[in-house]
């Protein structure tokens, strides 16, 4: 079960963050996180499937051109994940660092937590 909740971590960064299509995103949602899902960054939380997706696009709106890569593989420990990763050009530095903590349930993502290492803004 720890392989399939990796992958779906690394799905998550790819598939979901890394998806600027937001009907491919929306299906890749619904397909990696639970209907009732949370996301909290330090300042913020939403709440449900669409606001994910519309949440991501915001994200990735503020972050033209840049692309999230996998510090590592993730790391699984009963029903909560970590992965560590990298946002920025490809080819480039990264701008931004940090880590998701997952929350599964029943094989899908139910809560995501988010925590920013490091910003730097040119």
């Amino acid at each position: 079960m720890n392989d399939t909740l990796r992958l779906l971590m690394e799905r998550n960064l790819l598939e979901v963050f890394g998806q600027r299509d937001s009907v491919r995103r929306a299906a890749a949602i619904a397909e990696l996180y639970t209907a009732d899902c949370m996301f909290f960054e330090v300042e913020e939380q939403v709440a449900g499937r669409d606001e994910l997706n519309a949440k991501v696009g915001s994200i990735l709106k503020d972050a033209p051109g840049f692309v999230f890569r996998a510090v590592a593989p993730a790391q699984v420990n009963h029903d909560l994940g970590r992965l560590r990763w990298q946002l920025g050009p490809p080819g480039a530095p990264p701008v931004v660092t940090g880590t998701d903590i997952a929350v599964f349930e029943h094989g899908r993502i139910r809560a995501l937590y988010t925590f920013l290492d490091q910003s730097v803004r040119t």
